[in-house]
């Protein structure tokens, strides 16, 4: 196992703009602002944190968030809906309403989009279904009721997301009221995207609180490269101790019997407990960055499992903690740290291509007050930005040129209550989703959506007083190589100048 350290430096790129990433690789962006708070609570459906979450198909971006649906067009921008959960899963099928803790994602197999979130209660999970490729046509839906799998009256919290071209695999948190352990929820490929939706065949696997190795938001892997062995690869923080857990999900296409591996502690997979909350240049500490539970998927390209978590450095500072493990036996085979220079660094997510290179977005606050980098804002706030890796010959990481400063926070001072006073007793959770997800018509495309502060506002309709706003933002990251000429030129290119520089020295 390989541990790397290496620590951010934000490269002041505007969108849009072409970076020499290395002396092979390019790396372009462009961006374009998503849902905020505002939009939801015009829709009459105002909360907070936004569970920032979105994927993209082959011609839209379609965002989910604790409020509303929301589809653009991936190339532009351009806003092409925009209704509350309300709205999306009544039209889906699931009239009376909905309760967030949203996800999606766009299926490579077969170019629909597939959804999940709350029902009318905690304890239903509804899942949609897309006609077609396009997100604003028709959807159907099914929904996993806790009372009829053996969960009566348990809150299937923190639904996560996963799939292959075999399953789809939701995980859950359970809490009646307390937390009591969690199940995953293994549901036939076919009996979803064969027809009308349906759960009947699925297999329901609940661990209780209490054993040695349970997990906490466990995660299946999203995997676009096929399942030849039936099988999914799930990994988690563990509730008992500060490591990672691993196991597998077998005989996933067997109605009813699918079955689980026994679980285990990932072999240096130790960190440091969660980190505190956020420092942010008005020099509150406010912001929380939630557990080391990972928050966005666990993604598998190559035979590898790759996903990044939040934890303390040793610092007291919040750091981005990203692995790479293999995907039949969860072995560790390389990790790293984003983190350092007294900033904080939070809500990683990441997406990785068949070609080696990835993407990992995240967050990145501190009391730094100074405009260093010159965009007019200072450099300690709450900033969204991504790093660009290229995978070495093991499958580990190994950075690709400057971090991408994609959006930074207009305000220097997010937090809950009104702008006038700090009310210390809230806690501003941040997140508690983010995304990085690949297109599916250019492997070499990424699109990242994370959260941040847009500017102190009145909230329509809810307060005659300015209330801290959160935002999301869209980047579409493109990681290519070089056309054989045009590299050809870069390097003749840099031969010409050193040669020139040589002729100075003389």
């Amino acid at each position: 196992m390989k541990i790397k350290r290496t620590f951010a430096v934000a490269s002041v790129a505007a969108a849009a703009a072409l970076t020499c990433a290395s002396p092979a690789q390019a790396v372009s962006w462009f961006g374009f602002e998503g849902t905020s708070a505002l939009d939801n609570c015009a829709l009459g459906e105002c909360y907070r944190p936004p569970d920032t979450m979105g994927a993209v198909g082959t011609t839209q971006f379609m965002e989910t968030s604790n409020g509303s649906v929301a589809i653009y067009d991936k190339m532009t921008g351009a806003v092409q809906s925009r209704v509350s959960m309300a709205t999306f899963w009544g039209a889906a099928g699931q009239p009376g309403g909905a309760f967030g803790d949203q996800r999606v994602l766009f299926d490579h197999y077969t170019n629909r989009w597939i959804a999940t979130g709350f029902g009318t209660s905690g304890n239903i999970v509804n899942i949609a279904v897309s006609d077609t490729d396009n997100a604003m046509g028709t959807w159907k839906s099914t929904k996993i009721i806790g009372a009829n799998v053996g969960l009566p009256s348990t809150t299937l919290d923190y639904p996560t997301l996963g799939m292959d071209d075999k399953g789809v695999y939701i995980g859950t948190n359970n809490f009646a009221p307390s937390f009591k352990g969690t199940s995953m929820f293994v549901i036939p490929k076919a009996d979803l995207f064969g027809g009308a939706p349906s759960v009947a065949g699925m297999t329901t696997i609940t661990t209780p609180y209490f054993t040695v190795d349970n997990g906490f938001a466990i995660q299946a892997a999203v995997n676009w490269q096929g399942n030849p062995g039936n099988s999914a690869s799930v990994m988690a923080d563990s509730v008992a101790a500060n490591k990672q857990v691993f196991y597998k999900l077998e005989n996933v296409t067997t109605p009813g019997g699918a079955t689980q591996t026994a679980s285990s502690y990932i072999a240096g997979a130790d960190y440091l407990d969660g980190a505190g909350p956020a420092r942010q240049p008005d020099g509150t500490r406010l912001v929380d960055t939630l557990s080391p539970r990972i928050t966005a998927n666990v993604v598998q390209s190559n035979g590898k499992l790759y996903s990044a978590v939040t934890i303390e450095d040793g610092t007291d500072h919040a750091a981005i903690r990203w692995s790479v493990n293999d995907a039949a036996t969860g072995v560790i085979i390389e990790t790293g740290i984003i983190g350092g220079d007294g900033f904080d660094y939070f809500e990683g997510s990441i997406a990785v291509n068949e070609f080696g290179q990835a993407v990992l977005g995240y967050n990145r606050s501190g009391l730094e007050t100074a405009d260093l980098n010159g965009d007019g804002k200072a450099d300690g706030n709450i900033s969204f930005m991504a790093r660009v890796f290229e995978t070495d010959g093991g499958g580990g990481l190994d950075q690709v040129g400057d971090d991408l400063l994609l959006r930074v926070s207009d305000v220097s001072d997010y937090r809950c209550g009104e702008r006038t006073t700090i009310d210390t007793a809230c806690r501003q959770r941040w997140g508690d989703y983010a995304a990085v997800t690949m297109d599916p018509n250019d492997h070499r495309t990424f699109y990242a959506i994370g959260e941040y502060a847009a500017d102190w506002a009145v909230i329509p309709g809810y307060t005659t007083t300015e209330r801290a706003i959160w935002h999301t933002y869209v980047a579409s990251i493109t990681v290519a190589v070089p056309e054989p000429g045009t590299y050809a030129m870069m390097l003749l290119g840099l031969a010409g100048v050193g040669a020139l520089a040589r002729r100075r020295r003389v």
